[in-house]
């Protein structure tokens, strides 16, 4: 090539580049202008790509969250502060500018809840009564027809029954004793609800969570259900317009607590109206075998003799095969229907991570950044709740927590900010946040540290995914979080020695023809005041003593009755006390499994294992993660650098273009008026140009 052509060749290059740079330049402008119609599809279909491929099938791999944080990640944090009504970040610069179509993309829109069509537990075994329905019984079942039965639940919802709440509801409506065990999110609460509709009586229902009770009574007022809830909150005029409806009968369903019900302000209208069906929710509370034993749930036998032995349907999410005959034992089901399904579900994604105290902040940031919300994140102690809470917001998360430390009216607010429609939130909170609650679009639940027992493991990690799309229950295991739950348990644990001792003092005491306030009943059994009220509570939940308007303690029965009672009482939480041990022993084995995650779940509540799910961390073959995703997270400070000098470096062009306008020929600056002359009327020095 000769030199000509050389040069005729670079001075094109030069014109194309030149050309490329104005003709991009231009591009800009008009796409700015014009609001950039083509560039904004091409963008809408690649976050809409982006979105299917994160919201698609559960990740074959565990190394997709073993990353930084990402452009897409950060967006959707800043996007979500916008839509907690927070301030818009000032823009400026062409960067702003560029990205301004990006930033105002619309939040991504909250989908309907998938119907109830389908199963959506994988194995279910149903234990048929021994005795065959009478023609009684047939005749009141055959009342109400299929299409009646689905219609009533349409009214709550569900566009489809599953075939096991179909099952448990005729077998409620012909009277017959049932036993029904269903895992979270699987629409237990249907089982009743109809019933209540369709029945002539009452159907009344027993739980323990109030925050369970006044959820659903919400609920069921809107849908135009007929529903009163009566319990300790109930005061005044609500209480009294209560007793009325109650005693009027009909198709109505009664939510009430053990301690309301065994009062007797209910007896005599109950038992003038009659009970349908007496439904139990929560039975695992009843037996010591159970997780969450409660002494007033004991007392349930005495209250269905009182109230005429009605059909019983107890209820609950997690139960042994030790807990079903227990339950059946103390609630005296006659030849009961038992129906049992697998506590887990086709579309949970269930993962375990060994980490210890300190990278678990580190692995939890990491996988906070990468799933998508809502999610919950469930924390021991009120303490780790509130660390959790102020990282994840120092990250610009938009977290909320719940903890017992906290005032009512705050764990309200922040409960109600979580549940709204829509909202991508992170929820961090103790055992004590999810009871009753009823969020469909939860994404992920992650366990921060190991929960003391696999009853409660399943009943909050299947608060996921209640509307059938894959999600995540992650586990942050390390042997050091047992000792966090042995002092807890023996801290929230009555000891039967203290029991015991307590009930002597109580009956030397009546011996005398006295009763006790807590201060002197503590300095006689020679305990702390604080555990003298444990105790004293205790008891009262179990109906043997009652604490008077004045503050005394009375016992409800005769001192040798008292005193047996409280030797059974004690034996019970004796027993409850090493099987804290067991289930502490059962959560480190399904830890450390090697094999389905599932299959140990089934498994351990007495359902066939059957086959792999396929979607555990064991399952995939996920593996252990990488030493870099326990690292700190790297601050991005190599792009803000060289953004700062590449601004100081046109900053600094920009100043000497402008001294250089300031001087005339050969470098001599140009005369002002600043220059201290005579006047403004010599004239000014002709210009460089």
């Amino acid at each position: 090539m000769t030199t000509e052509e050389s040069e005729e060749a670079i001075a094109r290059k030069g014109e194309a580049k030149t050309g490329a740079k104005a003709g991009a330049k231009a591009a800009r402008s008009g796409a700015r202008k014009s609001g950039a119609r083509r560039g904004g599809r091409r963008q809408g279909g690649a976050r809409k790509q982006a979105a299917a491929r994160k919201d698609g099938a559960l990740r074959s791999s565990g190394d997709d969250f073993a990353t930084d944080v990402d452009a897409g990640a950060e967006s959707e944090v800043a996007e979500d502060r916008r839509n907690e009504g927070g301030a818009r970040p000032k823009r400026s610069g062409r960067r702003g500018r560029g990205n301004r179509s990006r930033r105002r993309g619309r939040s991504t829109p909250h989908r309907p809840a998938l119907p109830h069509a389908g199963k959506i537990a994988e194995a279910v075994a149903i234990f048929e009564p021994e005795t065959p329905v009478d023609a009684e019984g047939l005749a009141e079942a055959a009342r109400f027809s299929p299409e009646e039965i689905s219609a009533a639940g349409e009214r709550l919802g569900i566009p489809e029954l599953h075939p096991e709440q179909l099952r448990a509801i005729q077998h409620g409506i012909s009277g017959r004793d049932a036993l029904v065990v269903l895992p979270t999110g699987y629409g237990k609460s249907a089982c009743y609800q109809v019933p209540s509709m369709l029945l002539p009586e009452p159907v009344v229902v027993v739980s323990p969570l109030l925050a369970l009770l006044e959820d659903q009574t919400r609920m069921l007022e809107k849908r135009g259900v007929p529903v009163v809830r009566i319990d300790g909150t109930i005061r005044g005029k609500a209480r009294r317009e209560a007793m009325e409806r109650i005693a009027a009968g009909g198709p109505l369903l009664v939510m009430t607590t053990p301690e309301t019900l065994a009062g007797e302000e209910l007896k005599p209208v109950l038992l003038e109206t009659g009970i349908s069906l007496f439904a139990v929710d929560e039975a695992h509370c009843a037996s010591e075998w159970g997780h969450d034993f409660r002494p007033a749930y004991l007392r349930l036998r005495e209250m269905l003799e009182r109230y005429g032995r009605p059909p019983v349907l107890a209820l609950t999410a997690t139960a042994t095969e030790s807990v079903r005959e227990d339950l059946i034992r103390i609630l005296e089901l006659q030849d009961p229907l038992v129906i049992v399904a697998s506590p887990h579900r086709p579309n949970l994604c269930f993962e375990v991570i060994e980490c210890g105290s300190t990278a678990r902040l580190r692995a939890l940031s990491r996988l906070i950044l990468r799933l998508r919300r809502p999610g919950i994140i469930y924390c021991s102690t009120t303490k780790d709740v509130d660390a959790v809470h102020g990282a994840l917001k120092a990250m610009g998360m938009p977290a909320h927590r719940y903890h017992g430390g906290m005032k009512g009216s705050e764990r309200k607010a922040e409960q109600e900010l979580f549940m709204k429609r829509g909202r991508r939130l992170v929820m961090v909170a103790t055992s004590a946040f999810g009871l009753g609650i009823d969020k469909p679009d939860i994404r992920y639940v992650v366990h921060f540290h190991t929960p003391a027992s696999l009853e409660q493991y399943v009943q909050e990690a299947g608060r996921a995914g209640r509307d059938g799309r894959p999600s995540h229950c992650i586990l942050l295991h390390h042997f050091d979080d047992r000792d966090i739950h042995e002092f807890l348990l023996g801290q929230s644990r009555v000891r039967p020695a203290q029991l015991f001792q307590l009930v002597k003092a109580l009956v030397a005491y009546v011996e005398e023809d006295r009763f006790p306030d807590i201060q002197d009943l503590a300095a006689s059994s020679q305990l702390a005041q604080r555990v003298t009220s444990a105790v004293v509570a205790v008891l009262e939940s179990a109906g043997l003593v009652e604490l008077t308007t004045e503050k005394f303690v009375r016992p409800l029965i005769p001192p040798e009755e008292l005193v047996s009672r409280a030797r059974r009482l004690t034996e019970q939480f004796t027993r409850l006390r090493k099987l804290d041990t067991a289930r502490l022993d059962s959560v480190e084995a399904y830890a450390t499994f090697e094999e389905c995650r599932a299959q140990f779940l089934r498994d351990y509540f007495g359902v066939d294992p059957g086959p792999e799910c396929g979607a555990c961390d064991v399952c995939r073959m996920a593996g252990e993660r990488p030493g870099s995703f326990f690292e700190p997270l790297r601050k991005k400070k190599a792009k803000k650098k060289a953004r700062k000098s590449r601004g100081k470096k046109r900053a600094a062009k920009r100043g000497r273009k402008r001294g250089s306008r300031g001087r005339g020929r050969g470098g001599r600056r140009r005369p002002s008026s600043a220059d201290g002359d005579s006047g403004g009327d010599a004239p000014s020095a002709p210009s460089a140009e």
